[in-house]
Order: structure tokens, then C-alpha cells, then sequence
């Protein structure tokens, strides 16, 4: 009877704890970031999504950080609304969870993606040091907290672009979850094209063009992509095709982040040949080449610049095996010559 009634009182003391912690809007308003409140405020359908248990973590711009999102009483676009689902997550993430692991974590945002399978679009957390000379070190999270008294950042997350947005202050609990406050909105993924392009990767970007595959990888679902550094192509001296060259460097089917990418994880390329990643000291390699820059958030997967030419290793063939088991590793640029030979036969 006393364990019912001490579970009984603390049920209510919860109850009330959670009832005495502001509203998001206060809380927006209360932190900062009162132009982030009006932006949500103005259009009743992501009003109700920020109210719904959908979101649980809020990443609101400082009121200095949102000039470009200024808003006239009305609803928002298409295109407004998924940059609003894009600044929210779904689960509870404090300062402390984010932190704990190298190299990071992956979050998910309530912007679901068409060329994901309309499956949320991500934002990933690097936690790894910005010098890269020390990559084991680990944060902590005590001195986390330390660095943010003095605007620094507390979380660095990758989005859209290559661009980086800094948690500036965190942990802000308001009735529905966590809300933090950051030095400016998340940057939209956009395709591989558009993307490597604007990182200066402008070497690949004129082999998708010469292999007149630009529109078949910003359309295709779920794809990491390694790309190769100009400095990488240039020293290559590659007498392969740009197709095949584009191919190498094209895991179809998979969305792989910094975080998933384990010390020996294989990844099968669109020819069926074979990525191999490697950490060491705390850097990541694919078939020898460094990941110089991970987390390119793509409207269809993600991207990571590598500073060489990867050369795939070749499918192990097994002999007696129907053809059906080599053709399960065709990709985009394989199907296509299929079905062409097909057509000629």
C-alpha cells in the first residue's frame, strides 16, 4: 500500500515538473530566438508539427543569425516548411549524448526526403576535434559546457552543402523537449551535382558531365559518393572512362555517414567491385584514400571528399553461379548497358 502510494506521489511530481517548464514560443522568445518563434508561428501546419511529439529537439537560430528567413503574416511554402521540419529532430538529444561518441552522432530530422524514400533527411553531429592531428582526443563534456560561456561552439552539425552550424548554447528544456539555439539555420541538402560543385570539386563534376551522368546521380535514391579531390583527379593520370571512373566512386542503395563507417565496413560499388574502410589514429580511409572531408548532406544521401583516385577492389566471382547473382550487383550505368545490349540482341 506505501510502494502505491509513494509511486502514486511521484507520478504527480513528475506530472507537475513537467507542467511548470515553459512552452516552446516562451522558450524560443525567452532564449533568443523570438524571429525563429514568428517563423514557426506563421503557417498552422508547422506550428502543429512543432507542438507534436514529433519533435522532441529543437535547433533554433539567435535572432543576429535569421535575416534570411523574415517572415510576412501568412503561410509558408513548400520549401519554407521543409527548412523548418529540417531545424527539428525527432528524438531527445542534449549536449551530453551528442558528445559522447567519435565521430559523432546522426540525427534525424521530421524533413522527410523524396530520394530517400521519403525517409527523414539527416543532420550529423561531428564530434571529432577541428585539428585533425590529434583525431583520438574525445570531448568532454564538462569542459563542453565551459566552452559555451564564452560563444564558442558546443556542438559543430553538418548539413546541406558541406556547411557546418554551431550549437551556441544548449540544454534549454522547455514543455516538449530540449531546445538549443544556434549561429544560424541548417543549410538545405542539395544534389551531388549542385553540391560538388560548390565545395570546388569541380574536377569530378566535369566527369558526371562528360559521362552524362549528372541527372542519373542527383535522381538516383540512397547513394554515398566518395569524391575525388581536383588535386586527386589531376594526379591520377587515369586511362579508364569517366563513367567508370564516376561508377568507382558510387555506393547505390546506402546512405553512409561518418558515424556508420566502421573500421573494416565493405561497401559494394555500382559495378559490384568493392570500398574498404579503414580507421586509423582516427582517421578514415576508403581503399587507401583519406576522407578529407565527410558529411556532404545530399538531397538523395551524403558525400565525402577523399584525397585520391579509388581503385575498387574486383568482385569475387564464383564459378558456377547464374548470371542473375552478378547482375544483382549492377548499378545505375551497369542496367543501362544491360538493357542496351538486350535491345541490339
Amino acid at each position: 500500500m506505501m510502494l502505491l502510494l509513494a509511486l502514486s506521489l511521484l507520478g504527480v511530481a513528475t506530472s507537475a515538473a513537467s507542467q511548470s517548464l515553459p512552452g516552446l514560443i516562451d522558450t524560443l522568445v525567452a532564449s533568443g530566438a523570438s524571429q525563429f518563434a514568428d517563423f514557426i508561428q506563421s503557417d498552422p501546419e508547422t506550428l502543429q508539427l512543432y507542438l507534436s511529439d514529433q519533435v522532441q529537439t529543437v535547433f533554433a537560430p539567435l535572432d543576429s543569425a535569421s535575416g534570411n528567413e523574415t517572415l510576412q503574416e501568412r503561410d509558408l511554402s513548400p520549401a519554407q516548411r521543409r527548412t523548418a521540419a529540417f531545424q527539428s529532430a525527432k528524438g531527445t538529444t542534449s549536449i551530453d549524448l551528442a558528445s559522447r561518441s567519435l565521430p559523432g552522432l546522426i540525427l534525424k530530422t521530421n524533413n522527410n526526403a523524396p530520394l530517400l524514400n521519403n525517409q527523414p533527411q539527416r543532420v550529423v553531429v561531428d564530434t571529432r576535434p577541428r585539428n585533425l592531428t590529434s583525431p583520438t582526443k574525445r570531448w568532454n563534456p564538462s569542459s563542453i559546457s565551459r566552452r559555451g560561456d564564452n560563444g564558442t561552439s558546443l556542438l559543430r552539425i553538418s548539413s546541406g552543402l558541406g556547411k557546418t552550424t554551431n550549437v551556441i548554447k544548449g540544454d534549454i528544456q522547455y514543455d516538449g523537449g530540449i531546445l538549443h539555439i544556434t549561429d544560424g539555420y541548417f543549410t538545405m541538402p542539395e544534389s551531388l551535382s549542385s553540391t560538388s560543385k560548390y565545395t570546388g570539386q569541380t574536377a569530378f563534376n566535369n566527369l558526371l558531365s562528360s559521362s552524362n551522368s549528372t541527372n542519373t546521380l542527383d535522381t538516383t535514391p540512397s547513394v554515398t559518393v566518395f569524391l575525388p579531390s581536383n588535386a586527386a583527379i589531376s594526379a591520377s593520370n587515369s586511362s579508364i572512362s569517366a563513367s567508370q571512373l564516376v561508377s568507382d566512386h558510387v555506393v547505390a542503395g546506402t546512405v553512409s555517414y561518418l558515424p556508420d563507417l566502421k573500421d573494416g565496413t565493405v561497401l559494394t560499388t555500382q559495378k559490384g567491385e568493392t570500398l574498404a574502410i579503414s580507421v586509423r589514429s582516427g582517421r578514415y580511409y576508403v581503399n587507401g584514400g583519406l576522407i578529407t572531408q565527410a558529411n556532404l548532406i545530399l538531397d538523395n544521401g551524403v558525400a565525402h571528399v577523399v584525397n585520391k583516385v579509388l581503385k575498387p577492389t574486383p568482385a569475387t566471382t564464383v564459378p558456377g553461379a547464374a548470371s542473375t547473382s552478378s547482375m544483382s550487383f549492377i548499378g545505375v550505368f551497369g542496367a543501362i548497358c544491360a538493357v542496351g545490349i538486350a535491345t541490339l540482341i
